[in-house]
Formats: structure tokens, sequence, C-alpha cells
């Protein structure tokens, strides 16, 4: 079984990988090595980046296949963006709620929620 872990599941600290082993020629690297990007999501996160691809970035495809409403989608989207690039994630503004409205990607119940949200902050 596979572990994905990118933090200490007691103290919640940060995990660095200092050996590297290969099975078939049963030689071992010890050292300081670093984590990649795709360590620090989660299995939603990851299973959400999988149906990305598939589905080539297309978000209404998305929004279809995960059975989730279009801003949700764009959410989540920037909830991982922003583990990625360790900065807080941006959020559209009513220039890109009216353009996604305009589009067809939301409604209007959608975009009223979504600019009064963003007045709230």
């Amino acid at each position: 079984m596979k572990m994905n872990l990118s933090n200490c599941p007691i103290c919640k600290g940060e995990l660095k990988i200092r050996v590297l082993h290969c099975p078939h020629c049963e030689i071992s690297f010890q050292g300081d090595f670093e984590n990649n990007w795709l360590a620090e999501l989660d299995a939603s996160q990851l299973e959400f980046i999988r149906l990305f691809l598939l589905v080539q970035g297309n978000l209404k495809e998305l929004q279809n296949q995960l059975g989730i409403s279009y801003p949700t989608v764009k959410n989540r989207l920037a909830e991982i963006i922003g583990i990625i690039t360790k900065k807080e994630p941006v959020t559209d503004t009513v220039i890109d709620v009216l353009s996604d409205l305009e589009e067809g990607f939301i409604n209007v119940d959608e975009a009223v929620s979504m600019i009064e949200q963003r007045r709230k902050k």
C-alpha cells in the first residue's frame, strides 16, 4: 500500500524524505530529498486534478462529471492552486463573475451569490 504523507500524523509538522530505496536491486540512498507538489494534495484534491486533466481543463465538463456547481469547481481549483503556489487563493472579480454568467457557466442566482460573497470580504 502506498502512503502519501506530507505532514506528521502526530504533531502535523512537515515530513521530509530521508531515504530512497529501490526494491529491485535493494540499494538505498540517504539524504534530504524534496517532496513534489503532489505530495501536498489530499486524495480528493488529487482525484480532482486527475479528472481536470481527463476533461482537458474544461470546467463545465468537470462540473458535470462531479455533479457540483460551476462556482464550486472554480473554488476547488483555486484552493489547489493556492496549495501549489503557497499563496492565498485568488477570488474572481465581479467582471469574472459577469463573464461566467454571460458565457452560461453560471446562472443569475449563482452570480448574485458570488458577488455578495465578494462584497462581504
